[in-house]
């Protein structure tokens, strides 16, 4: 089967596009590399800019002028061909223009939300152009039930890799956006640890504006690390942290990858309690205020979860579930 895939976060496009054609598909990935920058400091885009802004009232030239450039592209991509598949992740980043045109070559359209729909409402716009659509907020299904949303958490997809507790360096390990929140309750977490004689190591990326900053647990920079040094830092860390954000109530990525090495996790989600995965010496909940029995929490060891389970949530049941391709484990959200 021909399968078209589409994702913009190609960090994340490897582990898919690899399960997919160990799985048999033909793969054709849309989006293997994004297309070359505008280049704002040309004349011509300046003068476009300008009259864009003074003559027209709309401060988007820039914005308007990308977007047609990726359609020129795909566009090019996709010129005389069909699929059995197409697989979107996040299809709201995409015009409608280029749905329609891939609903046109394609049997079957799968579209996937790994954030909140609330966060990009307009995939609602689209859902008519999907025969799958997946969602990976247990809400959004309640919310949204005229849309026939079916449930799909993140998955994990490292394979027969375990944590070791003799590589360990530091107690607590967070890497992310740096949010206002997220660096409050990072700095919050650098105070318990100092008073409660932990090590703490959080990679928090800021805008270009705003100065760079580093304690000697909180960093907080312009670049972001790559995926594979993020992964280095987590098999340093006893545990890893996660701050939930308030648009939604999934499960985040950094949360599989540790339920399948068999680590610790500490998050601000009370959703976790639900999932048939939770045991309370695996994951702590806290509000990254009051952190009573965190330190405890550390010192217990790993209670090991039933591999059927964890195996429900690898990638190879994922994209399955997904696709509605061969059999599978249903993976159903709280």
């Amino acid at each position: 089967m021909k399968i078209l895939y589409v994702n913009k976060n190609l960090n994340l496009s490897k582990p898919i596009v690899d399960q997919l054609i160990r799985m048999g598909f033909e793969v054709d990935v849309l989006i293997e590399n994004l297309p070359q920058a505008l280049d704002k400091s040309a004349l011509v885009h300046k003068i476009g800019n300008i009259f864009s802004r003074l003559i027209l009232k709309d401060k988007n030239y820039f914005i308007k002028k990308e977007k047609q450039l990726f359609e020129k592209f795909a566009e090019k991509q996709l010129k005389n061909k069909t699929y059995d598949i197409a697989f979107f992740i996040r299809a709201d980043m995409y015009s409608e223009k280029l749905i329609k045109r891939v609903r046109k070559q394609s049997e079957k359209m799968v579209s996937y939300q790994w954030d909140g729909v609330d966060m990009y409402p307009k995939i609602l716009d689209y859902y008519k152009y999907f025969d799958r659509r997946l969602v990976f907020d247990g809400n959004d299904i309640r919310k949204y039930s005229q849309y026939n949303l079916l449930s799909l958490p993140i998955y994990h997809y490292t394979e027969n890799i375990f944590h070791d507790p003799a590589k360990e360096e530091f107690d607590l390990f967070y890497v992310g956006v740096g949010l206002d929140e997220r660096i409050k309750w990072a700095y919050n977490i650098e105070d318990y640890s100092k008073e409660n004689d932990l090590k703490f190591k959080a990679i928090l990326t800021i805008p270009e504006f705003r100065e760079e900053k580093k304690t000697k647990s909180v960093s907080l920079r312009h670049k972001g690390i790559s995926l594979a040094e993020n992964e280095k830092y987590t098999e340093k860390a006893k545990a890893v942290v996660d701050f939930k954000m308030s648009t939604h109530n999934g499960v985040a990525f950094r949360f599989f990858e540790c339920l399948n090495q068999e680590q610790k996790f500490v998050s601000n989600n009370h959703n976790l309690k639900d999932y048939d995965f939770y045991h309370p010496d695996n994951i702590f909940i806290t509000d990254f205020e009051n952190f009573t029995g965190l330190k405890e929490f550390l010192q217990k060891p790993y209670h090991k979860i039933d591999r059927k389970i964890v195996e429900k949530y690898g990638i190879k049941n994922w994209l399955k579930y997904a696709l509605d391709y061969g059999d599978y484990e249903p993976i159903n959200l709280p």
